[in-house]
This record gives structure tokens, sequence and C-alpha cells, in this order.
């Protein structure tokens, strides 16, 4: 059994996946509310309740839990990179090195300089500690990865060799924006103070407008800075309804626009809100020996 719980601002998902058989089946579903004053080992040990039995756990943190940052890759030996970023990213992030846990994915292509860059995830190393200290305890629930939003992500795209930029938004949380292409995050972008503005806002033109210039940013960086073919799609995945947006960008964007339809397995049998907790069970049941 792999469960995946994914954390987002006001609700903790769970999915549980059965592969017993050979082919991963939904065993539970489940939606509590997340109380951001409440430590998130208590609140992870009450949702697992519903779980019967032995089982893998994975869980993803909310975009509040850590921060993403792109930085040139260490030249150290391929093992020293994580132990070796705390004392790099300075203030890139709001952590003291001592108190800070990261890892990493590779960019997919060299800096115009010929530098070599990685994508950090970095968060607090306190929580995160209770987090697995409290799985310790637990005879027959077992903590065998922490997700990040992004990085599932890119596990719910197609797989092929096309570019898409896909803009997504949980509810009550920021939107993100990122391009991925075979697999890998070739730009990823958080749209800070966007629910505040969406709030502000008087109609969805200007929600379009503000979208449409990141957008266009985005692409610009990704078509004329890293000389890469033109986007393939840009896909929504939001709390807002984005039809009207799509329609009102269209004419303005050469590639394709639509709703983000996840690519995972059973995707069509789990709410979307359930996602990331799906995608999360499904990594970690491919990668536990």
């Amino acid at each position: 059994m792999f469960v995946g719980v994914s954390v987002c601002a006001s609700h903790l998902h769970l999915v549980a996946i059965d592969i017993s058989s050979g082919s991963a089946v939904i065993n539970a579903v489940d939606t509590r509310d997340f109380n951001v004053n409440t430590p998130l080992e208590q609140q992870l040990t009450t949702i697992l309740e519903s779980v019967e039995g032995t089982c893998n756990v994975s869980v993803v943190l909310s975009q509040e839990m850590y921060h993403m940052v792109q930085v040139t890759k260490p030249e150290v030996p391929e093992d020293d990179i994580a132990s070796a970023l705390p004392w790099t990213l300075g203030d890139l992030v709001p952590y003291e090195a001592a108190n800070m846990v990261v890892d990493y994915v590779d960019y997919p292509v060299k800096s115009r300089t010929g530098e070599t860059k990685i994508d950090v995830f970095a968060s607090e190393k306190a929580p995160l500690a209770a987090l697995s200290a409290s799985f310790v305890k637990q005879k027959d629930k077992r903590l065998t990865h922490i997700h990040t939003k992004e990085v599932l992500v890119a596990e719910m795209a197609p797989e092929d060799d096309y570019a898409r930029l896909l803009i997504v938004q949980e509810p009550n949380s920021e939107p993100f924006l990122m391009i991925v292409r075979s697999g890998a995050i070739w730009l990823a972008r958080r749209l800070r103070g966007f629910v505040k503005k969406f709030n502000e806002m008087a109609d969805m033109s200007q929600v379009s407008d503000t979208l449409g210039l990141e957008i266009q940013r985005s692409m610009d960086f990704y078509e004329s800075q890293l000389k890469q073919p033109p986007l393939k799609e840009i896909l929504f995945k939001t709390q807002f309804d984005c039809e009207p947006v799509i329609e009102r960008l269209k004419p303005f964007q050469p590639a394709a626009m639509s709703v983000f339809n996840s690519h995972l397995d059973l995707s069509d049998v789990v709410e979307s809100t359930c996602h990331f907790a799906l995608a999360s069970a499904l990594v970690a049941s491919r990668e536990v020996q």
C-alpha cells in the first residue's frame, strides 16, 4: 500500500493505492481540513487513521513550506552536492544553513555563459524533522518521500518532447507557472500576490491581462534566452474559471490554450484536488523497492 498526502493551504488530501495485483488500484481517498496552527505531524496521524494496514507514506509539501531557486551547481562530487547547498544559498531563502533541508534537480540545458545550473528546493529543517520523527513511533506507517508540487506537476504532463507552459493554482494559494518538456522542468515561477490582485480585480479581463504578461515573459525566456523551439500548448489548472481567460488570450498567443488534464494513471477516477496526493503515491510506488 502506498499513501500520498498533499498539504494545501486549507486542506489535506489523501490517496491510497494498492499495487499488490501488479497494477495500481485506488484503496482510499480522503480530505480533511488543514490548520496551519497545528503541527503537521499531528494532522497527518489523524488522516492516516483512515487507512488500514501497513503502508508507505509520501507527503507533498504546501507551497508555503519550501522555496525553489536556481543556482550554479557546486563543483563538488555528486554525493556531496546536497550537503554543500545550504551554505551556498545565502539570502535566496529565509532559512539558516544549519536549519535547512535541501534537494535539487538538474537543469535541462547549460546557461548562456556555459554554467551548469540546478533547481534547488529548500525547506526549514525543524518541521520536517518533527514529521520524520513522528513516523518512527508508528509500526505500520513508513515515511518514504517528501515531495514538492513542481516536481509532481512534471509527472502529470504528457511524456513527449513537446514543451508546454502550465499554470497551476490550488484553492487559496498563489498560482505557479512552469514550462515542462520531456519530464524536465525548464522554468518554474510563482506569481506572487496574485490571490490579492485577483480578489481586488473587478472582472476577468484584468486577470487575463496580468496572466498574459506573465505568460509572454516566460515564453520569451524559453524561446529567446534558452534558444528553444516554440511551445506546443499553454494549459491551465486553476481555482478560477479559466475558460474566459483562455478566450481572451487566444488571439494573442500562437500556442494552443486549454484546460490542463492530468496524464496520471487513475486521475480520471480521483477528484482533481487530490491529484498531487495521487501523483505522490504513484511516484513512491515506482521508486520504493
